[in-house]
């Protein structure tokens, strides 16, 4: 070959090498896309409450499940605090639980009481972890919460139930003795 030809020759190879390059980088990002979307619609079908907050304590995002629990929509909730699904008398909890992220810290299964939008308590149950940036950095947190009210109900029937299962023995115990 001559040099012009060998010229051409390496041009087409670098051109060809840089779609080949190019595909494979659109190939990664429509996978990268694909994943996000299934890790989207994962979050969004949970019928978990799952919710993320910066370090101030400001919800940034609100899935169905969110909505569902606590009966408020995203649209009312993204850029409040999340003390507003607080009661009365637990606000001070939220320091803390910042406080905790912000060390890197995960928080597992802390029951606690929140509000809905109707004003009922419900008793949760808490998930909390950190959220990183992409240089490891916290930027915020994501919570998933789980309703517990039923479990709780329960195990207070249970409590009543082996304290007058009790009464009754220590009665009958007196009363038997008597006659």
């Amino acid at each position: 070959f001559d040099e012009p030809e060998i010229d051409v020759a390496l041009t087409l190879g670098r051109q060809l090498g840089f779609g080949i390059a190019r595909l494979r980088a659109e190939e990664a990002r429509r996978a990268a896309e694909e994943r996000a979307q299934q890790l989207a619609s994962i979050v969004e079908s949970s019928d978990d409450a799952i919710v993320s907050k910066d370090l101030d304590g400001i919800i940034r995002t609100w899935n169905s499940g969110a909505e569902r629990l606590f009966g408020y929509g995203a649209a009312e909730v993204i850029g409040k605090p999340v003390t507003i699904l607080f009661p009365p008398g637990r606000e001070d909890e939220e320091p803390g639980i910042l406080a905790r992220i912000r060390r890197g810290e995960r928080i597992h299964h802390y029951e606690t009481v929140r509000r809905r939008k109707d004003g009922e308590l419900l008793d949760i149950s808490l998930t909390v972890s950190p959220v990183r940036d992409a240089g490891g950095n916290i930027v915020g947190a994501s919570k998933i919460a789980r309703d517990i009210t039923g479990r709780k109900e329960a195990e207070r029937k249970l409590r009543d139930s082996e304290q007058r299962l009790s009464f009754f023995n220590d009665t009958a115990t007196t009363e038997i003795y008597t006659t």
